[in-house]
């Protein structure tokens, strides 16, 4: 090798320009300059010696292979013209080095492929010259791609340009602002035309506009209506803008132009449906307004005024908490902070007390606050509760009725025997008192069962025209002596008060049991105040609570100036074995039996409370229109005696059937005894009676009532007691007994008994 071959080799091995040597019959890598090497991010080892097409093979990837056809087809082409070609620009991947993460790098080159001689004029090799135009290209591509885009944005947004030049006067429009007045391509107008495309009542602004840009540099941004060559009307926005030179100078006003008629349209279709939308929640039912983050009022409908009893004005811009304080800490607030964090709606239904009922919420978070539906369900859940309260009477009833005969009926000789052996030794015996203490304990025992069928509505009652005014002048005495010296009491009666058709023991219990839970409220000391007054119930106080019927009622209201009651308590005060007082000093069946006898009666019962102002109970008892005098309570004290009469007992229990012949019999009366209604009949065949005494509840087909039917087809003129521990509804229909039946209710004391026999023989 010679000296002048290694300069030659040190020079093309150095040479910057891309520039490749090819053996032209196996087109194999004879040499490759380091631009050649930099350019394809190889290394002479990797390439020298190999097959052009192996060195540099396609993309397995890219179906687009044109770059490897036509470089052949250029090599092909030189060695059969044996004369140079070049390719122009041609698409050819390189495989990237594996270090540099593999794959395929897209370039485009310039190609030249050029024959080379030997000095005997044959082919000796081929000179393969590039020049990477890659960034050209792709710059190329990034100005076509943004100039098509340019104009797919102008034609779909309906935005073009315009410039008006000063020296000389000359207006230009791009094609999208011709397009946008109906004008063809290169349309260029003057000034005046221009203005004149809109509509006469914005010509004179949109020139003002434009003139002062011209002479003094204002930029504007107006929206008009113009009408265009095709006599179409449009909504167009129109900016413009003042050019100047080097020193300041304007020489010209640019600006942009854009056809927004579809985006007025939409803005006014969207204005028509918020108002439709604000339309609709003013007159939907439920309640609705709407919070934005900051928990301020932002929307507010007439319902929600209307039962949030305040104004939108007095809402709007404030928060709920600063206008509703007592909802905070409540359930209300931990509701609304749980949807708007976690993005859930919502739903409960609480008792808001401020404004004393009850409501039902649903709260939808949305990304501008929070949506709050909302809406009064008080009477539905007072008729829920009026279900809930009529299921519960009937276990109550149930419960107590499965138990209150046979429980009655130990109670009568318990009863019965106590007062007798309390009535035969001395008082100061220790029996003596003994027998009282088993007395006291066994009414007890019947006053808590009949308390239990008071509630449920199961107690039979005798009720009758009553003129409560004289009822409660005789429980004043009474009253006064029940209450502590502490507590005055204000008698307010109505001297033109209706009659009543009512029970008159039970209104006395009722009427006592308001006043001992007064004065327990009371702590001794305060006022008490009854009053009586005639009042109508309508249409839509008798819907919104259910069991009471419009018309007219004697009221009795019972007012105490005591601790009071908070909501929660009214709402559980009739429930039985419900009461606020300490254990052991509270059954908790004074207001429940209240209750129940009041809605038996056909009534209605109220309570009006506030803590620490005391507490006013209402009782409604309906109008009676009979013109019969009000019968007298007043009872004899004396133990009534009998004579001879005859009198069958019919009573399945053993103990009770001895003790009330015991009893009847030191009274003076023949008895004949009878354990069923089967064997009463069997008697009755064989001898008449002066009464039939029978029980109500008797084990078999032949109960009491059955049983006097058969009896009195054979003595249409005996006389009928019933007696009875729980009566079912045999004997009573509707909560009262039957027209002229008479009952002895168990247990009972020797001296009810007395009456009641002597009473319904004399009657």
């Amino acid at each position: 090798m010679t000296d002048s071959a290694v300069d030659f080799d040190l020079i093309f091995n150095a040479l910057g320009t891309p520039v490749m040597i090819l053996e032209p019959e196996q087109l194999t890598i004879v040499a490759a300059s380091s631009g050649y090497l930099q350019a394809t991010m190889r290394t002479a080892d990797d390439i020298i010696g190999k097959y052009l097409f192996d060195a540099f093979p396609d993309d397995p990837d890219d179906q687009d292979v044109s770059g490897t056809t036509s470089l052949k087809q250029s090599i092909e082409r030189v060695i059969a013209t044996q004369q140079p070609h070049t390719m122009g620009i041609v698409r050819y991947p390189i495989p990237r080095p594996p270090e540099q993460g593999g794959g395929f790098v897209e370039r485009f080159w310039q190609v030249t492929n050029s024959p080379i001689f030997n000095p005997k004029g044959k082919l000796q090799c081929l000179l393969h010259a590039v020049v990477d135009v890659t960034a050209q290209v792709r710059a190329e591509q990034t100005a076509e791609q943004a100039s098509t885009l340019a104009r797919l944005a102008g034609r779909f947004a309906k935005l073009g340009w315009w410039r008006y030049t000063i020296t000389p006067a000359q207006l230009f429009w791009s094609d999208e602002t011709a397009a946008i007045h109906d004008e063809e391509p290169g349309f260029a107008p003057e000034v005046a035309d221009a203005i004149s495309f809109y509509k006469p009542e914005y010509r004179t602004k949109v020139a003002e506009a434009f003139q002062r840009c011209l002479e003094h540099g204002t930029p504007f941004d107006i929206v008009t209506e113009l009408i265009t060559a095709k006599n179409r009307e449009l909504w167009v926005r129109s900016i413009g803008e003042a050019e100047r030179d080097a020193d300041g100078n304007i020489i010209s006003v640019r600006g942009a132009f854009q056809d927004i008629t579809d985006l007025v349209e939409a803005r006014t279709m969207a204005a028509e449906v918020n108002q439709q939308l604000k339309e609709t929640l003013e007159h939907i039912s439920d309640a609705f307004f709407m919070l934005d983050h900051d928990w301020r009022f932002v929307f507010v409908n007439h319902q929600a005024e209307r039962l949030l009893q305040t104004t939108e004005q007095e809402l709007l811009g404030h928060t709920i908490w600063d206008k509703f304080p007592e909802a905070v800490g409540t359930v209300f607030e931990r509701e609304y902070r749980r949807a708007v964090t976690e993005k859930e709606t919502t739903r409960f239904t609480e008792f808001y007390a401020p404004l004393d009922y009850w409501v039902e919420v649903n709260a939808y978070p949305s990304k501008d606050g929070l949506a709050v539906y909302f809406r009064d369900v008080t009477a539905q859940i007072e008729v829920d509760e009026r279900l809930r309260q009529a299921q519960k009477m009937e276990a109550v009833g149930q419960l107590t009725g499965g138990v209150a005969h046979d429980f009655n009926n130990l109670l009568t000789v318990i009863l019965g025997n106590a007062e007798l052996i309390a009535e035969q030794l001395p008082a100061d015996n220790r029996l003596h008192a003994l027998a009282e203490m088993t007395v006291n304990a066994a009414e007890r025992g019947s006053e808590l069962t009949n308390r239990l069928l008071a509630f449920a509505r199961r107690q039979p009652l005798e009720p009758k025209p009553t003129q409560v005014n004289g009822l409660l002048d005789n429980m004043l005495p009474l009253l006064k002596r029940t209450l502590s010296e502490g507590i005055k009491i204000d008698y307010l009666p109505d001297e033109n008060l209706w009659l009543t058709e009512v029970d008159t023991p039970q209104l006395e219990s009722a009427v006592l049991n308001l006043a001992i839970n007064a004065r327990d409220a009371m702590d001794g000391q305060g006022k008490l105040t009854i009053e009586t007054h005639n009042t109508q119930i309508d249409d839509s106080y008798s819907e919104l609570h259910g069991e009471i019927e419009a018309g007219d009622y004697s009221l009795i209201s019972i007012s105490d100036t005591g601790t009071g009651m908070k909501p929660e308590v009214i709402r559980q005060a009739f429930e039985p074995f419900f009461t606020t007082k300490d254990r052991g000093k509270g059954s908790g069946l004074g207001l429940s039996m209240v209750y129940g006898f009041v809605k038996q009666s056909h009534g209605h019962i109220k309570i009006y409370s506030e803590v620490s102002h005391g507490t006013t109970v209402k009782i409604y008892l309906p109008r009676c229109l009979s013109h019969s005098e009000a019968v007298a309570a007043d009872a004899s004290t004396a133990i009534q005696q009998g004579g001879n009469e005859r009198i069958l007992v019919v009573e399945d229990d053993d103990l009770v059937r001895q003790h009330v012949i015991s009893q009847l019999e030191e009274l003076g009366y023949q008895v004949q005894p009878a354990q069923s209604g089967d064997e009463a009949l069997q008697l009755l065949d064989k001898s008449s009676f002066d009464l039939l005494f029978s029980d109500v509840v008797m084990p078999g087909e032949l109960n009491g009532p059955k049983l006097v039917a058969l009896a009195q087809q054979r003595y249409p003129d005996m006389k009928v007691l019933f007696t009875s521990g729980y009566t079912e509804n045999a004997i009573v229909h509707h909560g009262r007994l039957d027209p002229g039946v008479k009952l002895l209710s168990k247990p009972y004391r020797r001296q009810e008994l007395a009456d009641k026999i002597r009473e319904a023989l004399d009657s």
